[in-house]
C-alpha cells in the first residue's frame, strides 16, 4: 500500500510537469497572435493604400550591386491636436502607426529577408525575423521575440549581443525612416 501511494504521487508529479510543459508561454502567444493579425490585415488591406513600398539600389564595396525593397504596412488613424492659444496648426491630423515591415535585399549573390512587427499603439518592436547564412553557406532563420523593450526569447542559433542590438537598431531606423518619408513626401 505504501508503494502504491508513492507510485501514485510520482505519477501525479510527472503528469503535472507534462501539463506545465505543454502550456504555451503567454508572452510568445500574444506576440504570435499579433503577428497573425498583422498578416491578416496585410492581406485584407492589400491595395487599400495602407502600404508603402520603397526600393533602393546601391553598390556594396567588394560585393557589387545590391537591391533592397522595403514594404511598410501601417494603419490610418484620425486625431486632433490639443491646440494652445495662438497655435496656428490644423486641429485635425492623420497619424500613421506602423505595424509591420518586410525587407528583402541581396549582398553579392546572397539573398536576405527580414520582418519586423511593431505594436501599433506603442510602436515598440514585438518580433523580428532575420535570415542569415552559416559557415557552410546554408541559409537559416532566427526569430527574436521582444517584451518590455528588451529581448525575451530567440528561436534559432544563439545570437551575440551585437546581433540583438543590431536587430533593435535596424527596427528603430526603419520606423524612423517610415515617419520621415511620410512627413517629407516631396523630398
Amino acid at each position: 500500500m505504501k508503494y502504491l501511494r508513492q507510485i501514485l504521487l510520482l505519477a501525479c508529479i510527472i503528469t503535472a510537469l507534462a501539463v506545465a510543459a505543454e502550456q504555451p508561454d503567454p508572452v510568445i502567444s500574444s506576440i504570435r497572435d499579433a503577428y497573425q493579425k498583422a498578416k491578416e490585415s496585410m492581406k485584407k488591406n492589400k491595395g487599400m493604400g495602407n502600404e508603402m513600398v520603397t526600393t533602393l539600389n546601391y553598390t556594396v564595396r567588394g560585393q557589387g550591386k545590391s537591391n533592397e525593397t522595403l514594404h511598410f504596412y501601417y494603419n490610418t488613424v484620425e486625431g486632433t491636436y490639443w491646440l494652445a492659444e495662438g497655435d496656428d496648426r490644423d486641429p485635425h491630423f492623420f497619424y500613421y502607426p506602423l505595424y509591420f515591415v518586410t525587407r528583402t535585399y541581396n549582398i553579392g549573390k546572397k539573398k536576405y529577408y527580414e520582418e519586423f512587427l511593431y505594436d501599433p499603439s506603442s510602436q515598440n518592436l514585438l518580433f523580428a525575423l532575420t535570415q542569415d547564412y552559416d559557415e557552410n553557406g546554408k541559409r537559416f532563420d532566427r526569430r527574436f521575440y521582444f517584451h518590455d523593450r528588451s529581448i525575451y526569447h530567440v528561436i534559432g542559433p544563439e545570437p551575440t549581443p551585437f546581433m540583438v542590438d543590431n536587430v533593435i537598431y535596424q527596427a528603430n531606423e526603419l520606423r524612423l525612416a517610415f515617419d520621415w518619408i511620410l512627413r517629407n513626401p516631396k523630398e
